[in-house]
């Protein structure tokens, strides 16, 4: 079974980028902000999961 290419940390933080300066935008209808706010959400617990990764690799790296 092969498993599913995870995103790079800049191409998630750059998605997260987008949706926050969308979110901004005053002309946005509510569905549409609910849908960028769930994203977003999802996006920062991909981005803490790739952090805590990266933590875990340096620690284990290091002892």
């Amino acid at each position: 079974m092969v498993k599913p290419k995870q995103p790079n940390y800049e191409k998630l933080q750059e998605e997260l980028e987008t949706i926050l300066s969308e979110l901004q935008r005053e002309d946005l209808d509510v569905d549409q902000a609910l849908k960028h706010y769930e994203r977003g959400l999802e996006l920062v617990r991909q981005l803490e999961d790739y952090l805590k990764n990266a933590e875990n690799k340096v620690r284990e790296l290091s002892s």
